[in-house]
């Protein structure tokens, strides 16, 4: 703890805290053509990271898109296969997905992640703050041990 609190005093940048959670991980099949939703919400800003699989079981998916949006609208164009960014200001978010099978079965897997990761949250005044407090309580216990020593 000393180390950290030399570190803020000396001027050295501390990081800051967040965590990315994961708001919604699944896979399925696409038979025919299909459009397939889900709704969730989000605590704050942030940035929602998109993964989109086409996994090729039994054969690749004709189509495969999806479309992110809020209740102001979309928060970007379409995507198809693979992985993409969106800024939210938090609530909910929207998810939608289409694809369209081929192959003698006419059907397929795809897999399906999203991830936010609220804007981070800056630690050193915390910390600064923590560390000055626990400095002005060991110079006060300190002064206490001197004075009781002499009387």
């Amino acid at each position: 703890m000393a180390i950290l609190g030399f570190a803020v005093l000396c001027g050295v940048p501390v990081s800051s805290a967040s965590a990315s959670q994961v708001v919604f991980d699944s896979s399925g099949f696409i038979v025919g053509q299909q459009t397939l939703t889900d709704t969730f919400s989000v605590s704050g800003p942030g940035t929602l990271t998109v993964t989109l699989t086409d996994m090729a079981w039994p054969v690749a998916l004709a189509s495969l898109d999806m479309t992110i949006g809020t209740t102001q609208g979309l928060l970007g164009p379409e995507m198809g296969v693979g992985t993409d960014t969106y800024q939210v200001t938090g609530g909910e978010v929207f998810a939608q997905w289409f694809g369209t099978a081929q192959g003698p079965l006419d059907a397929g897997v795809y897999g399906l992640k999203i991830e936010f990761t609220p804007v981070p949250v800056p630690l050193p005044t915390s910390i600064l703050l923590l560390v000055s407090a626990l400095g002005l309580l060991i110079w006060q216990r300190r002064d206490r041990s001197i004075e009781e020593l002499r009387g």
